[in-house]
C-alpha cells in the first residue's frame, strides 16, 4: 500500500508546528480493494482501487474543535485541510467539550491469530472465480434466469490514530467476500430472488463456490410459495435477521443518542429489565470469528467486549470518551469523530444464559412463521418510538412443511419484543455482522402482500 503513515504523521506534526496548532487529532484509514463481477458468464464491472482519507481535528485555545475530512493527502492537501480545520474551530460548540480520550496511549489488545497480511489477489484470479460461480448457478436449472447480484472482492487495509499528545496507533487487516443473489421463476409464477454472503480473512480461504451453491439452495426453497392469512403467529427470526433487527434499534444502548434523547432508553434504564432473562446481548469487537475485528475506535480508545443486556437486565450503554465521561461510565471503544463524535456497535453477539438439552427444531412445530431476511430496514423502522413494520422473505411452518411465503410484513414493538422471546436457540451462528442463534417470539402480526 502506498500510503506510509509514519512519513504522514511526521508531516502532519510539523505542518502544525509551523502553524502554531497545539493540539490535534487524527484518524484515518487507506485501503486497497481488487472486485469483479459476472454477467452472462462474461467478466462485468471490473475494479481495482486505492482510497484513503483522514479526518483531522484541531483545538484552539477556547477549546473549541475545528473539523475537517481530506482525502488529498499531499502536503498542499494537509496544510488546507489545518487551515479549514483552525477556522472552523471558532464555530465549534462551547458546551460539548471534546478531549483526547483517556486510553489514547493505551496498547490495544494482541490477538494470538491475528491475519497476517498477503499480497490481494488479482482480478484475474477473482475473474475466473466469480465466472465459474455464476456459471454453476445458471446451470443448475433453466429456472435460473440470471445473477444480476454477484462480486468477489478482496481488500487490505490500514486504519491510524495519532494526536499531538504522542499518541500512535495503526491496525492492518485483510477480508475477502463474495455475494451471489439470483432471479428464478417457475412457469406461470412470479420471478424469485434469494442469495448468499460470505467472509473469509483472505482470498484464498474463500469459499466462492460454496457461496454459489447455498445461494442455488436459498432460492430454490422459494420458488414453491404461497399466501400467508393475516394474523398473530409466533416468529422464529434466523440469526441474520434477528441481527439486523437489533442494529435498527442500537439506539436503546447508545450513549450518544441517550443524551440526545433519541434513545428508546434513558439515563436511569441501567439495571432495569428490559428483556427475556435468559437473554444476553453483548458487543464484541475481538471475538476470534470476526473477520473484520477492529481493535480501536477512532479516539484511539482500545475496544473490548461490552456487556450490554445480561439475564435480560440491561448492563451498559456503547460510549464515546465524551459520552463516559459526562454519564460518568467506563470507555467502551465506539466512537466515531466528525463535527459530533457519534457510537455505534461494532460486533454484536446474542446468546442464551443457559445451556438447555432439550434443542427445539421448528419444522416438528406447528403454525409458524420462520423469517430469513428482512428488507426495507430504512424506512420501516421508527427508531424513536420502536415500533417497525418490515417485509420479510420467510416460510410458512405447519405439519412438518416449510412453505415459502408469497409476500408479507411482520409488525411490532421493539421493547416488547425483547421481553416476547419464548426461546433461544442453543446453536449460535457466526454473520457477517454478528453472531446469534435463532430466536423465537410469542407472538408478532404478519400480514400478507
Amino acid at each position: 500500500m502506498s500510503l506510509h503513515i509514519e512519513h504522514l504523521k511526521s508531516e502532519i506534526q510539523k505542518i502544525a508546528s509551523e502553524k502554531s496548532i497545539y493540539k490535534y487529532d487524527v484518524y484515518g484509514s487507506q485501503k486497497e480493494e481488487n472486485s469483479a463481477s459476472a454477467k452472462n458468464k462474461e467478466p462485468f464491472s471490473l475494479t481495482s482501487s486505492i482510497r484513503a482519507f483522514l479526518i483531522l481535528r484541531v483545538w484552539n485555545i477556547k477549546h473549541q474543535v475545528g473539523v475537517t475530512r481530506t482525502s488529498n493527502l499531499t502536503n498542499e492537501g494537509l496544510r488546507e485541510a489545518f487551515d479549514l480545520a483552525k477556522s472552523s474551530s471558532e464555530f465549534g460548540s462551547l458546551e460539548n467539550i471534546y478531549e483526547f480520550s483517556n486510553e489514547c496511549q493505551k496498547e490495544i489488545q494482541k490477538i494470538e491469530n491475528k491475519n497476517e497480511i498477503n499480497k490481494i489477489a488479482t482480478i484475474q484470479d477473482l475473474v475466473k472465480e466469480v465466472i465459474a460461480a455464476e456459471e454453476k448457478i445458471l446451470n443448475y436449472s433453466d429456472k435460473f434466469k440470471s445473477v444480476p447480484y454477484n462480486k468477489v472482492s478482496e481488500s487490505i487495509s490500514s486504519r491510524f490514530y495519532f494526536n499531538s499528545d504522542g499518541a500512535f496507533k495503526v491496525e492492518n487487516s485483510q477480508m475477502s467476500f463474495c455475494y451471489f443473489y439470483p432471479l428464478a421463476q417457475e412457469i406461470e409464477k412470479k420471478t424469485r430472488q434469494s442469495g448468499q454472503l460470505e467472509i473469509a480473512k483472505n482470498f484464498s480461504s474463500l469459499d466462492v463456490s460454496g457461496c454459489a451453491e447455498k445461494a442455488i439452495v436459498k432460492t430454490k426453497n422459494h420458488l414453491d410459495y404461497a399466501p400467508i392469512k393475516n394474523g398473530k403467529y409466533t416468529v422464529i427470526f434466523s440469526p441474520e435477521a434477528f441481527l439486523d433487527l437489533i442494529n435498527a434499534f442500537s439506539n436503546f444502548m447508545n450513549a450518544q443518542n441517550i443524551l440526545d434523547k433519541k434513545s428508546l432508553s434513558h439515563k436511569e434504564s441501567i439495571g432495569k429489565q428490559i428483556a427475556n432473562p435468559e437473554f444476553c446481548l453483548l458487543d464484541s469487537p475481538l471475538h476470534p470469528k470476526n473477520i473484520s475485528s477492529i481493535y480501536f475506535d477512532e479516539e484511539g480508545t482500545p475496544t473490548r467486549e461490552v456487556t450490554i443486556i445480561e439475564n435480560g437486565i440491561l448492563k451498559s450503554f456503547i460510549h464515546s470518551s465524551y459520552t463516559a465521561k459526562v454519564l460518568e461510565s467506563q470507555l467502551t471503544g465506539h466512537a466515531h469523530i466528525g463535527s459530533k463524535v457519534t457510537v455505534s456497535p461494532h460486533y454484536l453477539h446474542v446468546k442464551s444464559n443457559k445451556k438447555s438439552s432439550n434443542t427445539k427444531n421448528y419444522l416438528e412445530e406447528n403454525n409458524l412463521i420462520y423469517i430469513e431476511s428482512l428488507s426495507a430496514l430504512h424506512a420501516g423502522v421508527n427508531e424513536l418510538q420502536g415500533s417497525f413494520s418490515l417485509p420479510f422473505d420467510g416460510f410458512y411452518i405447519n405439519e412438518n412443511k416449510k412453505i415459502s411465503i408469497e409476500a408479507a410484513t411482520v409488525a411490532g414493538d421493539f421493547l416488547a419484543l425483547l421481553n416476547d422471546i419464548s426461546y433461544i436457540h442453543g446453536e449460535e451462528v457466526v454473520t457477517p455482522n454478528g453472531v446469534s442463534p435463532e430466536i423465537w417470539v410469542k407472538e408478532l402480526s404478519i400480514t400478507g402482500l
